[in-house]
């Protein structure tokens, strides 16, 4: 059982305070930093998929492969070869970000996005039968968003053409197109995929939202699946107004992850400096409910195993919510919510 939990350790900022838990990074790969990640139990052993990157290598190629690491007991790993890297060829010729494993009929089955060569994102499939060996699937991308809703290259973005021909492999060009288009250029990424009661699985990602939803709105949408292979769009299940530009690092709802608990559907979702929180009762209709800030941590994913509930942070110190002093340079780390039953959950800080 976890303790009671002490007032988390926080910050001041100029859109209020920032809780920090207690994180102890348990995961490193040196000379590089973790970024979006899942973690998968099979057979007594944890395993780790996530986005890695050189530490000193500038955009837009420096996640363009997962890393795959293993432990008994959350704590103690070992890292392992890479289990993929990008193909350089559409759509995935700038990088593969945000990794999601699920196991199913005996085999694995691993969501992830693909940037093409103007950023944007689509959700790709591979499949393996040992955690180690990923088949990308012939049918890929295998979800991209409906464009009656998603706001998209050509479909309340500017066309390629509209945007001329910048020279993206210079950041100050990549950083121009995303003024330019207020966010990403075409956003469809970080799934997440949990099994539901009927034994469908539904993958929550990211996107931003056409103007008829509001202004300036990102999102979380749904699709579902029986085989993990073929999905049917659900669409936005929850929706807010991006985050100021000038506030980076973090524009626009994102690493979305949904957990099932006393009854609920629970929403965890990263936007600005915040992982944020939100309760409903249908897995596919977030919107109308307050959110709860629950404090600083990154492409959290949470989980819970021997009566625990665990929370994951990665790439930066806990600590360092604004991103300044350890931006893109750390692993991963492991804290622990206090969630009493009927209750929110909180950072655990020791």
């Amino acid at each position: 059982m976890t303790r009671a939990a002490a007032a988390p350790r926080s910050a001041a900022s100029p859109r209020g305070q920032v809780d920090f838990g207690a994180f102890r990074q348990v995961l490193a790969f040196p000379g590089r930093y973790l970024n979006d990640h899942c973690l998968l139990r099979h057979d007594g052993c944890w395993h780790f998929f996530g986005i890695v990157g050189e530490v000193d290598s500038p955009p837009p190629k420096r996640e363009v492969s997962f890393a795959h690491a293993v432990s008994p007991d959350l704590r103690n790993w070992e890292p392992l070869p890479d289990c993929l890297g990008y193909s350089g060829a559409w759509p995935e010729e700038r990088g593969i970000i945000a990794p999601h494993v699920t196991a199913h009929d005996g085999r694995f089955y691993m969501l992830y996005s693909g940037i093409d060569a103007w950023t944007t994102q689509r959700i790709c499939l591979a499949v393996s039968d040992d955690l180690s060996t990923w088949r990308r699937f012939a049918g890929n991308p295998v979800i991209t968003p409906s464009l009656t809703w998603s706001r998209w290259p050509g479909f309340g973005l500017p066309a390629p053409q509209e945007l001329g021909d910048p020279n993206l492999d210079a950041p100050e060009a990549r950083l121009a197109m995303a003024r330019q288009v207020h966010g990403t250029y075409g956003g469809c990424r970080d799934p997440h995929v949990m099994q539901l009661e009927d034994g469908t699985y539904a993958a929550y990602w990211v996107s931003r939202l056409q103007a008829q939803f509001g202004h300036n709105q990102v999102g979380v949408a749904a699709s579902v699946s029986r085989d993990l292979t073929h999905w049917q769009e659900v669409g936005p299940v929850f929706w807010t107004e991006a985050w100021p530009f000038d506030l980076e690092p973090t524009l626009e709802v994102e690493s979305p992850c949904v957990v099932r608990k006393d009854g609920s559907y629970w929403l965890f979702y990263k936007h600005g400096w915040w992982t944020h929180v939100v309760r409903a009762d249908s897995p596919f209709d977030f919107r109308g409910q307050a959110p709860r800030r629950l404090g600083f941590a990154h492409a959290a994913e949470v989980f819970e195993w021997r009566g625990v509930w665990w929370i994951t942070h990665c790439s930066g110190e806990p600590t360092d919510y604004r991103y300044r002093r350890t931006n893109r340079t750390r692993g991963l780390f492991l804290g622990r919510l206090d969630w009493p039953a009927g209750g929110w959950p909180a950072l655990v800080a020791d």
